[in-house]
């Protein structure tokens, strides 16, 4: 029997009531997922699990399961190949089981959310040689320990961000081949970012160093400072921090000082150590311009764990919707490489539970607009009013974030 959303079984048949022992065989395992089947099966019930690590698995998630559920829930993780089965075996009662085999991780999305395809299996010899498959992978991958987690925390930053840098690449993609978009009818004549300026950005150059990708690179990123130049008497009212160094305003032009050494896109930041704080940036993209309230990867370490602490206060929560849902239309907010318009969210309590997903080490955060290549509001006469009056409305979200660590600036 074919089955398009293995939660339907789950939920409407009361399956995960009756199991005695389950069976998981997985690429990948998220919080919400797990938490999905274990907190609707019987608490005496027994769960044995493997999975890779070539998709990403949230450590925390790891974690758990080593300190709160050994002796009930185990977990191998099988390292010899590239591990990409999702089974899902369930012992029933009086003798009886089920299986699913299909395209779904042992998370929400692959359980509930997303488009997956599952066969339902109920024939006890196909059960057993399910069964005997599953116990020759557990048997020969490796117990979950407090040394392998360690190690795998160290590595899922680098996984996780090129998860979701292959995802952004491909939304690029199909929205640069999508019917309608072509370069050819845009008339850049009055326009000041140019179409080579932002085919400089391709992502099929990114990692090129060639002299002529370099001469390009190079044309848009002087284009950049120039309009650091429009710009930084007015940056320097609204009492922004700003290097005097322009190098230390604009982006790097050596791929290997970007994500994963590629060099997808190029910016002006104003405000704090990105190391540790939010910026403003003003980015060039292959698509589009962008201005927006930054944090990449494994930056914004002080301003982030302060967030998360303010948002537990509800005054704090309501200015900041306040202020989110303020900036307007075309706003957007992005973590875990979910973004959102900002009108989506009606209440603060719900953007609240959008932004509890967020972590520094392995996610980016980031509020922003995004102009398309053409846009009559980013020509050359109107570029700067209108950056500056999108820089008016971030920088009271820029300081509503500093005042989550008690300062002003």
């Amino acid at each position: 029997m074919i089955i398009k959303k293995l939660a339907v079984p789950f939920i409407n048949d009361k399956l995960l009531q009756q199991v005695e022992h389950c069976y998981i065989a997985t690429a990948a395992i998220s919080e919400a997922g797990f938490d999905f089947i274990r907190s609707r099966i019987p608490t005496k019930s027994k769960m044995e699990i493997v999975t890779g690590l070539d998709v990403p698995t949230s450590p925390e998630v790891l974690r758990r399961i080593w300190r709160n559920y050994q002796g009930r829930i185990t977990l191998n993780i099988y390292t010899k190949n590239f591990f990409h089965a999702n089974v899902y075996i369930f012992d029933l009662p009086f003798r009886k089981a089920v299986a699913f085999i299909g395209s779904g991780h042992f998370t929400l999305d692959g359980i509930k959310d997303g488009e997956e395809l599952f066969y339902k299996i109920t024939d006890a010899k196909e059960i057993e040689n399910l069964k005997s498959w599953f116990v020759g992978y557990y048997e020969f991958s490796n117990p979950l320990s407090e040394e392998l987690i360690q190690e795998y925390e160290y590595l899922y930053p680098t996984l996780k961000q090129r998860d979701i840098a292959s995802r952004q690449e491909k939304k690029q993609f199909i929205e640069l081949t999508a019917t309608g978009f072509n370069w050819d009818q845009i008339k850049f004549k009055n326009h000041f970012f140019k179409k080579e300026d932002f085919l400089a950005l391709s992502s099929s150059q990114a990692r090129l160093t060639t002299p002529e990708i370099q001469a390009a690179r190079v044309n848009a990123q002087t284009k950049l400072i120039q309009l650091h130049e429009l710009i930084k008497k007015d940056v320097a009212r609204l009492k922004l921090p700003a290097d005097t160094d322009i190098s230390k305003i604009v982006s790097s032009l050596d791929p290997n000082d970007h994500p994963d050494k590629k060099l997808q896109q190029l910016w002006l930041a104003y405000g704090r150590n990105e190391a540790d704080f939010f910026t403003i940036q003003i980015i060039l993209l292959q698509k589009e311009v962008s201005i927006g309230l930054i944090s990449k990867p494994n930056t914004g370490k002080v301003d982030r764990e302060n967030f998360q602490k303010q948002m537990h206060h509800e005054e704090y929560r309501k200015q900041f919707f306040t202020l989110l849902t303020g900036l307007g239309a075309g706003y957007w907010i992005e973590i875990v490489g979910d973004k959102k318009a900002v009108e989506t969210f009606q209440h603060e309590d719900t953007l609240w539970e959008f932004t509890k997903a967020d972590n520094w080490m392995y996610y980016g955060f980031s509020i922003g607009k995004n102009y398309a290549p053409g846009d009559a509001q980013i020509s050359t006469d109107l570029i700067a009013p209108t950056i500056m009056k999108e820089l008016e409305k971030l920088v009271f979200l820029y300081r509503h974030l500093s005042d989550a660590r008690g300062d002003n600036m």
